[in-house]
């Protein structure tokens, strides 16, 4: 005798294949429309970085070729308010010197991770109380967000004459922190705790010997782990030649990360920056 279904049992079981039908083109379908949303979101901040390739550009041609730097008042006088919008050290942002040729502070913001690190705001956030506006008004502090990280170690106080090759020298990047001015391999620098490890513990490759996991007790670094390689697995990086391109950390090398200090004729010019240097004693490496 033919089995029959009810009319009740039948809707039922088609709703239950609907419902798993739907839940398996969301598996699909989801991680599709995050990729596509992050490739929008990297083309903004590939935009952002242009201009700042633009703004940088004109400030080395103004600049006699001389890279953005600008201390007023003195390192004693890091954190105050009167000069900080013409600071490019701690306390300020190398963005400083760059906003002047373009007026505009969202540039220093990618919209993946728009609040990455606070600039601009001298000790106890003193030079923006008040809010946004009050820093604007009172010191002409025009933003106090970056997602960016620059370069400082290999470029500060130097010029395109120390650069042997310009087009594959890093100057800006996106970061989870705007300060890359500590030798590369101290507790500091990026190489050793900040970037580097975070991007390899995301893509959950081994750390290299010397690295700090992001992941020990205490590291302030864990949180950021997943918002590094912020542009599915890749980072922006904007060379001292204004151009930008996105690539992975271990797609880079030494030269790239530190060609000011390190010939090209040597062996780690050409060495994976995610690898231990041959020679760690180049200038900005460690500190002695």
């Amino acid at each position: 005798m033919r089995r029959r279904f009810s009319w009740r049992a039948f809707t039922l079981i088609e709703l239950l294949v609907v419902v798993a039908i739907i839940a398996i083109l969301a598996a699909i379908l989801f991680p599709v429309f995050a990729n596509a949303r992050e490739k929008a979101r990297q083309s903004t901040c590939t935009s952002n970085l242009k201009q700042i390739g633009s703004a940088w550009a004109m400030y080395v041609a103004d600049y006699d070729e001389k890279f953005p730097v600008a201390y007023p008042g003195g390192a004693a006088n890091w954190g105050r308010c009167q000069d900080m919008k013409d600071r490019s050290g701690f306390g300020g942002w190398v963005g400083n010197l760059l906003f002047v040729y373009t007026k505009n502070g969202q540039m220093f913001q990618c919209p993946t991770n728009p609040e990455m690190s606070g600039v601009n705001r001298g000790p106890n956030q003193t030079c923006v109380q008040g809010g946004m506006q009050n820093a604007i008004l009172r010191w002409g502090i025009q933003y106090v967000w970056t997602s960016y990280g620059y370069n400082y170690t290999a470029l500060e106080g130097k010029g395109l004459s120390t650069v042997p090759r310009a087009a594959d020298q890093i100057a800006l990047a996106d970061g989870i922190s705007a300060w890359w001015d500590c030798a590369y391999l101290s507790d500091c620098g990026i190489w050793r705790e900040r970037e580097m490890p975070a991007w390899l513990r995301k893509m959950n490759l081994p750390l290299t010997p010397g690295m700090l996991d992001p992941y020990a007790a205490n590291s302030w670094v864990q949180p950021y782990v997943q918002r590094a390689g912020p542009h599915n697995q890749f980072v922006n990086f904007m060379f001292t030649d204004g151009h930008v391109a996105a690539r992975r950390w271990d797609q880079l090398t030494w030269g790239n990360l530190n060609g000011t200090n390190i010939p090209e004729n040597t062996p780690d010019y050409i060495n994976k920056v995610t690898s231990v240097p041959f020679n760690p004693t180049w200038p900005g490496m460690r500190v002695r």
